[in-house]
């Protein structure tokens, strides 16, 4: 089984390919502005390093955010112009799943924040359940003092992404001990959490052996896409955002 997984959520641009389940190739580079011009020579330049053609992909795998508004619509479309020749299936991920993933033996709770401007962060609350990382709330779009008062008095909590920037005094303040700030290194989706991502949601499809309508419930449900080859357009970016606060094409 070959897969190509990339991120475009951040500023870096995260991607990954595996070749019969081994990853051969991962890059985590800051291409910010550039990403438009950048995506597709990186993607080139990575299967010529795995000796993986495009049409030797059997999966491909997308971040969803919540995250840039148009770093997320630059990754969507470039892996959707890649797989529309070889009508090849799409995996669509968290991003803060990606980033919660990075936190590994913790028996408190994870909770990845990302700046979302406004004065609100992205969000979203984990704890490690039977040795795997279970997320306990929505994908949320919140105040940090609204979502520190949800965590006062519980257990302790890893805080991770580039919501750290902004907020870590009032993090501390709030929660004092029980507030665990995880390394730079961290604050970004990882390569190896976006195709073991990936990879879980495609091994749960095989076990369950979806079927046509079993695929469509699932598209129904939170950000949890595996996308035949012919709903690709019924695949979007995780926006929290109301539309009105969307770019309006004036359409």
């Amino acid at each position: 089984m070959n897969i190509l997984a990339i991120d475009t959520s951040s500023k870096y641009l995260c991607l990954s390919i595996a070749k019969d389940d081994k990853l051969v190739a991962g890059m985590r580079r800051p291409f910010a502005r550039e990403l438009s011009g950048k995506i597709i020579p990186s993607i080139d330049a990575a299967l010529k390093q795995s000796k993986v053609s495009l049409k030797a992909i059997d999966y491909f795998g997308i971040g969803l955010g919540p995250g840039s508004f148009t770093g997320l619509r630059i990754g969507l479309a470039a892996v959707k112009g890649l797989i529309f020749p070889f009508r090849k299936p799409i995996i669509g991920v968290g991003s803060l799943d990606l980033l919660a993933r990075a936190v590994s033996n913790h028996s408190g709770l994870v909770c990845p924040i990302v700046d979302a401007r406004r004065s609100l962060v992205y969000a979203a609350i984990y704890k490690m359940t039977d040795r795997h990382l279970m997320r306990k709330s929505r994908y949320l779009l919140v105040s940090v003092e609204k979502l520190l008062s949800s965590l006062k008095g519980k257990d302790e909590v890893v805080f991770l992404g580039n919501g750290l920037n902004l907020y870590t005094d009032e993090i501390k303040k709030k929660l004092g001990s029980l507030a665990i700030l995880a390394d730079e290194s961290l604050w970004y989706p990882r390569e190896e959490a976006l195709m073991s991502s990936v990879k879980e949601k495609i091994n749960a499809s095989a076990a369950l052996s979806i079927d046509t309508e079993r695929r469509r419930s699932i598209k129904n449900k939170e950000f949890s896409d595996l996308s035949p080859e012919g709903d690709l357009h019924k695949l979007v970016p995780l926006y929290l955002y109301p539309k009105e606060c969307q770019v309006n094409t004036g359409k």
